[in-house]
């Protein structure tokens, strides 16, 4: 049976393995920080859990006292994957250059159309697999039966050994989605081709939360998880949509037969979430209420040159991959909520802050920085309600996606949103009024209707249908 707690380790035991390892062995305190490089008063404070430490320091204790160091929550930084490698990129004729010319004009071509590809891909897939108008797929499992207040989704860290994913971005079914490196070999990872010919502004491989399991039931939900990367997730998640952008342009633009799509043949069982790297992103319909002047929801067109997923689309604001803020283990188990991860994402998306992913020790303070000590506040006056409405997959990429709704009273809107951006780092709001993004565009049947003309992004438009779905109960006074 599966062991969960509530958090990822956080290093914050640390002091107690030290003891416990020296008490075992028989050695002082001056023994066990000698081992450690350090001082006997440090190592005391350290002992008694006084002293917090970072990174470097927690790996020199696991490597020292022999601890698997996720143990303590140290995992491999790989900010390094992110920077991109000009030896690998051609530019003399030949087989590379000819590779990677190929596979810039797909990836524009993916870009271009994920919309329209997306509702092509979901074709592959029995009907009775996607949420009702929209072409995103679940299962019965996946779909709560009405919206679950967010402080009902319980979340747990896997503590026991998880097995490891037997499809990854090196298989060779992925093959036709990786060029060919100027040294003539294949691209061992699509990331790694992304961040050298077509790399977007954001593009940083980040320590993410891999969903391992989903349980909706009796009005609650239960999500569990264990540690991936962004970037084991994006080399599946990206091939396979680059895979079907590349087969529907050599089909003169038709949808192609799944014959001829080996990687996401390969998927055989696309809701199999121990099968592959699973990193959902939570994608979140901001609803202002207000019952005199209308509901209001709110998008934004992400764009392609910044964003590796979902970029040229119409989509939901805001949304962002479920990870923390930072490398550090206090960060890890400090942001292992989804509502911390929404809060980050309204304050870089609607109010234009720099991302939170420095480097620093201490964890983000979220009862007391703004803004998410007034986003708190909020939500415990009844005036900022957030929900779950489905566990769902986007059909071009397979990739899963939460999907929750915002409801916020617009007085509290008007308050904490007052300096709302027109652009952010992924792209720029959708408004009815020009110049004036606070105002978004109405939450009616009307605008569903007009939405259809635009290029939404599949998980919008099962955001906003699940929403209107429920629009009584979300929007009930």
């Amino acid at each position: 049976m599966a062991r969960a707690v509530d958090a990822p380790p956080d290093g914050s035991d640390v002091g107690d393995v030290i003891r416990w390892y020296r008490k075992h062995h028989n050695l002082t305190q001056q023994d066990a920080a000698d081992l450690l490089n350090t001082t006997q008063s440090r190592l005391s404070k350290i002992e008694k859990g006084s002293l917090t430490l970072g990174l470097d320091e927690l790996r020199l204790v696991a490597s020292r006292f022999g601890i698997p160091p996720e143990r303590l929550g140290v995992l491999p930084d790989r900010s390094a994957d992110a920077v991109p490698n000009p030896r690998t990129v051609s530019d003399s004729p030949g087989a590379p250059l000819e590779s990677q010319e190929r596979w810039r004009a797909v990836r524009a071509a993916l870009n271009s159309n994920r919309a329209a590809l997306g509702d092509l891909a979901a074709e592959l897939y029995p009907q009775a697999h996607c949420i009702p108008n929209t072409t995103v797929l679940t299962k019965p499992a996946w779909l709560p039966d009405a919206p679950v207040e967010l402080a009902d989704v319980q979340l747990h860290w896997r503590t026991d050994e998880v097995p490891k994913p037997s499809i990854t971005g090196q298989i060779p079914e992925s093959e036709s989605a990786r060029p060919l490196a100027a040294d003539g070999e294949r691209y061992r990872r699509y990331s790694s081709a992304l961040r050298d010919l077509a790399r977007p502004r954001l593009l940083d491989n980040r320590i993410s939360y891999r969903l391992l399991d989903v349980d909706w039931a009796d009005g609650r939900g239960r999500l569990d998880f264990n540690y991936t990367s962004y970037f084991e997730v994006l080399d599946i998640g990206e091939a396979v949509g680059h895979e079907f952008a590349e087969a529907w342009v050599n089909a003169g633009r038709k949808r192609p037969s799944m014959a001829g799509l080996r990687l996401r043949r390969h998927i055989a069982d696309p809701f199999d979430l121990l099968a592959r790297p699973m990193l959902p992103s939570i994608n979140t319909l901001t609803i202002r209420r207000d019952p005199i002047d209308g509901h209001r929801m709110y998008l934004h067109q992400r764009d392609s040159k910044a964003v590796a997923a979902a970029g040229g689309m119409f989509h939901v604001i805001p949304a962002g991959v479920f990870q923390p803020a930072a490398l550090a283990p206090q960060h890890q188990a400090n942001d292992f909520s989804i509502w911390r991860n929404i809060q980050r994402e309204f304050s870089e998306e609607f109010l234009g802050n720099p991302e939170h992913d420095g480097n620093s020790v201490e964890p983000i303070d979220y009862d007391e920085d703004e803004p998410f000590r007034s986003f708190t506040e909020a939500r415990k006056s009844g005036d900022f309600r957030v929900y779950a409405t489905a566990t769902v997959l986007e059909p071009l990429t397979l990739w899963v996606e939460l999907l929750t709704v915002a409801v916020i009273e617009a007085p509290a809107f008007d308050r904490l949103f007052a300096g709302m951006v027109e652009v952010n780092d992924e792209g720029s709001a959708v408004s009815t009024e020009s110049g004036q993004p606070a105002v978004g565009i109405p939450f009616t049947s009307d605008a569903r209707e007009r939405l259809k003309a635009e290029p939404l992004s599949p998980i919008s438009r099962a955001c906003i249908e699940l929403a209107w779905q429920h629009r009584h109960t979300l929007l009930a006074g």
